[in-house]
């Protein structure tokens, strides 16, 4: 048998329920997902939220790695789905969230789902489920930040001042005290305009309202904001 025969055999020998695309001419599987019928028992018992995430270039395929989590009511995490892409476009994502929706017959939407911002998975989200709200992962934006922003500060000091006035921006309670904290680091850093272009421009500007409190703790997340669980 060839690998993915194999693959195929061992999955149903231990009862996953799979689902594989392939292209016609020459019978490739280009996309597979599976899941195993207890994690989706599970995730009719705790539809409430899903974590998505991709790992990249962990097998020797050099395959995306989708893998999706539920969590419980004591905070457990469990695995729902699995699935490898082909590529890592809207057309594969979909293919993956429009088969989970299928094997769930419909019935189990999720309320709140997490991601990292891929877009094509975003968009995939807004096609699939767009009754769920979508957060982003306040860590990979914690992560992005440090990564662009800090080199432009002269000393650690400068850095750490400006770190702490966007985590407080970010972890504004109310709207009003989101504008008075953008204002206050808008005034504060105005000599370090690349700095502020980038927060506003890439984050805060078109996705405030998926990871600044004010918005995302008008729905139920149970504290789930970040990716890592």
């Amino acid at each position: 048998r060839s690998q993915m025969q194999h693959l195929l055999g061992e999955l149903a020998k231990y009862n996953y329920i799979e689902r594989h695309r392939s292209e016609e001419s020459t019978m490739t599987v280009t996309d597979l997902f599976w899941a195993h019928p207890t994690s989706l028992d599970l995730f009719r018992s705790f539809p409430r939220i899903l974590i998505m995430d991709c790992t990249y270039k962990t097998n020797r395929y050099r395959l995306p790695l989708l893998e999706i989590v539920g969590v419980t009511s004591t905070e457990m995490t469990f695995s729902v789905a699995f699935a490898y892409l082909q590529y890592e476009r809207v057309d594969n994502y979909a293919w993956v969230l429009a088969t989970l929706r299928d094997v769930m017959d419909g019935f189990v939407v999720p309320t709140v789902i997490v991601t990292d911002r891929e877009l094509a998975l975003m968009n995939a989200i807004q096609k699939i489920f767009p009754s769920a709200r979508h957060l982003l992962c306040r860590w990979h934006i914690s992560k992005n930040v440090l990564t662009k922003c800090k080199k432009m500060f002269e000393t650690q000091q400068k850095w750490e001042k400006f770190n702490h006035e966007w985590n407080s921006v970010v972890y504004s309670s109310s709207e009003i005290q989101y504008e008075e904290r953008l204002k206050s680091l808008l005034k504060e850093f105005s000599s370090y305009p690349d700095a502020v272009k980038y927060v506003m421009d890439t984050w805060l500007v078109p996705y405030k309202d998926k990871f600044v409190a004010a918005w995302t703790d008008t729905c139920m997340h149970c504290g789930n904001v970040t990716t890592n669980r």
